[in-house]
């Protein structure tokens, strides 16, 4: 083609037809021009087209995201209302004093244990960080992810901070001995029972009036406010993380 075109370029100079080559030259430059055009065209079609498909998958990924959020939400709940109701229940066997310690320390760290929430923000963190938030072309979505990880934010901050102060409690003892957290199933294990027998032993559980019994009641009085408290940061997240769910189920092709 180029051969063709070259042919009559040389044939035109040749007959000193100018004006008929100056006519040519400017069909030459729109066909070059057209030509640009449509590989711009087909480029730029090109680039809508990965663009689209890049932003149904981070659609996708959001969504895969969110249904890991709910399920270890989902956990965590349960784990909650574990530690309420094994606190409780310690609450009523205290007074009693039918339970060894080692029973009622087994439970007490069962009532103060707790899992942080830890949120799966992978794909976010992708689109953020790589700049391509301007893929996800739905306004209304965009404004409620942003919303939704800055509430999410600040709801972890406040489980960190319950979980920090149910862990402060259980340290605070005077005497770690005297409560006997050596006396938890693993502590004993990791001990062994020629060091067990070398430390000393106080049944303050049997004890009303011991300072030490006083504190572990309060703890768990504690344990249960503060796990019912996580169940309602958890209830919160999952109501601030509904609609944006919703609108991935859609967008999700």
């Amino acid at each position: 083609m180029l051969k063709f075109f070259r042919h009559i370029r040389r044939r035109l100079i040749g007959d000193n037809r100018f004006s008929k080559y100056l006519l040519y030259a400017i069909g030459e430059i729109i066909l070059v021009v057209i030509g640009i055009l449509i590989a711009l065209s087909i480029n730029n079609w090109n680039e809508t087209r990965k663009n689209n498909l890049t932003e149904s998958d981070y659609y996708c990924r959001l969504l895969e995201d969110f249904e890991l959020d709910r399920q270890n939400i989902m956990r965590l709940s349960d784990e909650s209302d574990y530690k309420i109701k094994i606190s409780k229940a310690l609450l009523l066997e205290l007074p009693k004093k039918e339970k060894s310690k080692e029973y009622l320390i087994d439970n007490y760290i069962q009532g103060l244990r707790t899992n942080a929430f830890v949120p799966s923000k992978v794909t976010i963190l992708d689109i953020t960080s790589s700049g391509k938030l301007n893929l996800i072309k739905d306004e209304e979505l965009k404004k409620t992810l942003v919303r939704y990880y800055a509430e999410l934010d600040n709801l972890i901050y406040q489980l960190d901070l319950n979980r920090n102060h149910s862990i402060e409690r259980a340290f605070a003892y005077e005497d770690d001995n005297q409560v006997g957290f050596q006396y938890a199933d693993y502590a004993k294990a990791s001990l062994g029972d020629n060091i067990m027998a070398t430390l000393p032993v106080d049944n303050w559980h049997l004890d009303e009036n011991s300072k030490v019994y006083r504190q572990f009641q309060n703890d768990l009085v504690f344990f249960v406010l503060m796990s019912n408290r996580e169940q309602q940061h958890f209830d919160k997240i999952l109501s601030e993380m509904q609609p944006v769910y919703e609108q991935l189920q859609n967008l999700c092709k």
